[in-house]
């Protein structure tokens, strides 16, 4: 087959419209928790790509992006690798034979015979994905139900009683053994879907959930790993033939990196069912675009009477338009969703600082600490915060809540039951116990578990709900930059929107007998921080050192203000009876604070922070963000 053919010519118009397609993707991806790649595939296909060319470069942008989902979920506890892996051998194979399939087509008849076979495709499959999912949202929208429990139904219950021996495997996702010989042809078909229109997860998800038995969140989260598997596998095959066009790919993924995040942060301002609304609407939208062409290709292969060129022009034409319409509207309402919310609330802000003027004269968040909120996971990664915030409370004394917040994938959700009952239940009885530990340590401790789809946010608006005056904790890594620019990362994101105080607690670590590291920068911020380090000098008995990190690049003046700022801090931490020095030091702020703290032996480094929201949080971060995302002892950020 002649290559140069596959492959459009790139100008910057076209350009344009490719990152605008990644972004939207991104958007939808974000805001309905699926992979968007319904949306890609097509609209590459009406800038004129061949239908082959479009499933491959589509597959080829997708597959690191589950990696990273799939990574971030395991995080979690919500993906069955064995079963993802299981699953994925066969869906590769599916892959494989799809992609043959998709080859003979194009030899055969040409891009205009893949087109079509990849058009009728897309119209079957989001006509039937698409229709459900806008009736699921009306029931939901005309019963106000937010779901049952999720239960194991009677087919998937008849397949885990088979036996067969020789090829029975356990698997931890449904707590039951499942012959192989029903999870083969289940991978095949996602892969040969997959191969097809570059989104397998609208068979393998629902597969896993009412054939297998696995809840379905773990079941989205599964569907990751498959993706991954046979991505690989498939973007291999069709680039051995020449038909993944890096450039398109590489576009997309660019544009649906910035997508993604705001498509997760409006999530949180919509109802569930209005997020099943775009997704349907979305689809029908595109499901129209792709209808209107088949008729030109079916003309095109004398498979029915010739079309007027006119007419032919006029049918693609119309198709890219409504294409761009569906992008549009997908991209306006979640735009729409997420202004509006946070204009929502930066006015519930203003409200909330007009009603309570007493809390004007506070110095600081840290002023005072009555209410900790612990945010806790069950892991062993928590263990360190959550002991850290029962001697936080014994030492104020303060009342602590206790929060875990159960992960929601909200697009897949259609294809399951709208509560995770058996994810509920399990971190009830997690928090129960904690509780009990807590008042056997004299605390008073209350629990509580939500559902969320983006766990910071929901974490910070927790804090407001019950006042709390410090967020408590743990990290689970020091944060990769690709990373954080692909999935986010939880302790960034509550660090930068939270108002109150935030303590983060690596794993393991404990803020012992060490000294307090306080950074300061001349900013009302680190005077706020030096008010909460003066707090916890004084509960835990330890002594203070203050400094100051001036840029490599600033003059000799920078210097001078910071010393006198380090000064200022240090003699009035001296006049309350805490032992403390300072010390200015050149260098990068970020590795200067770290090195500092790791050659001292520090177990706490306290620092103040301006924080983020919304876009900035995602575009600029802060000197904070990164000290939290690398430091071996616990950070506590302080809001001015």
């Amino acid at each position: 087959m002649d290559m140069a053919s596959n492959f459009i010519t790139l100008d910057f118009i076209t350009i344009l419209y490719l990152f605008l397609v990644g972004f939207v993707g991104g958007l939808v991806s974000g805001f309905i928790g699926s992979g968007g790649a319904f949306v890609l595939t097509p609209a590459m296909m009406s800038l004129g790509v061949p239908g082959i060319v479009a499933v491959a470069s589509n597959i080829c942008h997708k597959f690191p992006k589950a990696l990273v989902g799939a990574l971030k979920r395991a995080k979690y506890g919500q993906v069955d690798v064995k079963l993802g892996i299981v699953m994925g051998i066969s869906a590769e194979a599916g892959v494989l034979y799809g992609a043959h399939i998709q080859e003979g087509i194009k030899r055969a008849f040409g891009d205009v015979g893949s087109n079509l076979y990849v058009s009728v495709a897309f119209v079957v499959v989001l006509a039937i994905v698409g229709g459900y999912v806008l009736r699921d949202a009306w029931r939901i929208y005309r019963s106000g139900n937010t779901g049952a429990a999720e239960k194991v139904g009677s087919l998937a219950r008849k397949i885990q009683s088979i036996r067969i021996p020789g090829t029975m495997v356990y698997f931890k996702s449904m707590n039951a053994e499942v012959s192989v010989l029903f999870t083969i042809p289940m991978g095949f078909a996602t892969g040969m879907l997959a191969a097809t229109i570059a989104v397998g997860g609208f068979i393998g998800v629902p597969a896993m959930h009412y054939l297998l038995g696995v809840p379905s969140l773990m079941a989205s989260a599964s569907e990751l790993v498959i993706a991954f598997v046979m991505g690989v596998g498939g973007t291999i095959k069709y680039a051995w033939s020449g038909l993944v066009d890096i450039r398109l790919a590489m576009i997309i993924l660019a544009g649906s990196l910035f997508g993604i995040q705001l498509g997760a942060i409006g999530t949180t301002y919509v109802k569930p069912y209005m997020i099943k609304v775009v997704m349907g609407v979305i689809m029908m939208l595109v499901l129209v675009s792709r209808g209107l062409v088949i008729p030109v290709y079916l003309s095109d292969l004398d498979l029915i009477t010739k079309i007027d060129p006119t007419w032919a022009s006029v049918l693609k034409g119309v198709s890219f338009g409504i294409m761009i319409f569906a992008l549009l509207t997908g991209a306006l309402i979640v735009l729409h969703s997420l202004i509006k919310g946070m204009i929502a609330h930066r006015a519930e802000q203003a409200n909330e600082a007009t009603a309570m003027p007493s809390l004007t004269g506070q110095l600081s968040p840290m002023g005072r600490l009555e209410r900790i909120l612990l945010v806790s996971d069950g892991s062993e990664y928590s263990q360190g915060a959550a002991a850290e915030a029962i001697r936080l409370a014994k030492l104020s004394p303060a009342t602590l809540h206790v929060l875990k917040v159960v992960p929601t994938s909200t697009g897949m959700e259609t294809f399951g039951v709208e509560t995770r009952q058996q994810e509920m239940t399990q971190a009830q009885t997690y928090l129960e116990a904690f509780r009990t530990q807590a008042v056997e340590a004299g605390v008073e401790c209350t629990v509580e578990v939500r559902q969320a789809a983006d766990i910071g946010r929901t974490i910070v608006q927790i804090s407001e709900e019950c006042h709390a005056d410090l967020i408590v904790m743990g990290r689970r890594g020091k944060a990769g930059v690709i990373l954080n620019l692909l999935v986010g990362n939880i302790s960034k994101q509550v660090a930068g929107l939270a108002r109150c105080a935030v303590l983060m607690v690596p794993r393991a670590a404990v803020i012992g007998q060490g000294s307090l590291l306080l950074a300061v920068d001349g900013s009302r911020h680190s005077d706020a921080a030096a008010t909460a380090a003066y707090r916890f000098a004084t509960m835990a008995s330890k002594p203070v050192t203050v400094i100051s990190v001036v840029h490599e690049d600033f003059n000799e003046r920078r210097t001078t203000e910071m010393k006198g700022a380090v000064q200022r801090v240090t003699h009035l931490l001296d006049h309350q009876g805490v032992s403390a020095k300072g010390e200015v030091i050149r260098g990068r702020p970020v590795s200067g604070i770290l090195d500092w703290a790791r050659q001292k032996g520090t177990d706490l480094i306290v620092m103040g922070s301006r924080g983020h929201s919304g876009l900035e949080n995602i575009l600029l971060g802060s000197v904070s963000e990164r000290v939290i995302g690398n430091a071996d002892c616990a950070v506590l950020v302080v809001k001015g």
